[in-house]
């Protein structure tokens, strides 16, 4: 017998019947599986919060430094 790894791993939801719809109506118009449509939206989800902590981070900074345009940023950086 052949012991197969995989590459994947299953998880289960539970969705309501309208969200079910919603789903394979939005992955069909994307020509994507429930699998790969699902994987898009955990990726981009996570994608928003790589750039949220960045601009929270950019924020942080700017308040810190009384950065208030970009003519601020100029003024650091060239020393003016």
């Amino acid at each position: 017998m052949t012991n197969i790894i995989r590459s994947t791993q299953v998880v289960s939801i539970s969705l309501t019947s309208q969200l079910a719809s919603l789903l394979d109506q939005s992955r069909k118009s994307r020509g994507l599986s429930r699998s790969a449509f699902i994987a898009s939206l955990i990726k981009s989800s996570a994608d928003e919060g790589r750039w949220q902590q960045i601009y929270n981070k950019g924020r942080n900074t700017a308040i810190k430094f009384g950065i208030t345009s970009e003519d601020d940023i100029d003024r650091i950086i060239h020393g003016r």
